[in-house]
């Protein structure tokens, strides 16, 4: 199953030449990403048999960034909230994991400390999988093993578009750029394009900015048909058919 595109990234010093914003395809938009980003069912299935199953309430942290465990965490239902927090003490919104999302395999195969917080929002149901009994599963079989590295590429992928996002000058292009992002894991297709669950909050958080200055930039992508805004989500609308 191929991986998605990136961004490019740049490391260069010189300023770059900010992107034009462009409606997206809805349709490719969302299905490239959702085939990619989750496991296989017949893994979901094995890795859930060697897993124990853990209820977390709203708000409970699960992991804290820097946590030392041996665990990787396959989520069964509802979904946790990844960020990372700023040298300034602010919160950095990086998306949600969803059912069927697995994480910490960095932690599990490399041993290294979990990278970022995570935090249930609402009830989730988490399969926590301990390190042996993860490696004992792709030992005995390896079509696993390339479903989780197909898993680790995505995140490669998804780290450099992160740093790309965040070297980005133009408020208007990390607040667009922010909610690609969100969208490519959490969004559901409507009519008109693609629906964020996502409060304005949320995305403030996510695009590095005051709450203030996001609904400025929101309010302007919405004045040129770019997006449709509305209670505690948002609609990426659909690229007009070409004439």
């Amino acid at each position: 199953m191929p991986l998605p595109p990136s961004r490019p990234f740049s490391i260069s010093s010189k300023p770059l030449k900010p992107l034009p914003i462009k409606a997206i395809d809805a349709d490719v938009f969302s299905k490239v990403w959702a085939e990619s980003s989750a496991l296989t069912p017949r893994s979901l299935q094995l890795l859930k048999s060697v897993g124990v199953l853990r209820h977390w309430f709203d708000g409970q942290r699960v992991l804290n960034r820097g946590q030392i465990t041996s665990t990787a965490l396959l989520l069964a239902t509802g979904r946790l909230r990844v960020s990372v927090t700023t040298p300034d003490g602010e919160e950095q919104l990086l998306r949600w994991m969803l059912p069927g999302e697995i994480s910490g395999l960095s932690s599990v195969f490399a041993e290294t400390t979990y990278p970022t917080d995570l935090v249930a929002s609402g009830p989730v149901e988490v399969y926590h999988i301990e390190r042996s009994k993860m490696i004992d599963l792709i030992q005995r079989d390896p079509a696993v093993a390339i479903d989780l590295l197909r898993i680790l590429g995505l995140r490669i992928n998804q780290l450099f578009d992160t740093l790309a996002d965040q070297g980005m000058h133009s408020l208007e292009q990390r607040v667009w750029a922010a909610l690609e992002r969100i969208a490519k894991f959490n969004s559901v297709k409507v009519a008109d394009g693609v629906m964020l669950r996502v409060s304005q909050a949320d995305l403030a958080q996510a695009a590095m900015a005051s709450r203030q200055r996001v609904n400025q930039q929101l309010r302007h992508l919405q004045a040129q048909g770019l997006i449709r805004l509305g209670y505690r989500n948002i609609v990426l609308l659909r690229k007009p058919p070409a004439r």
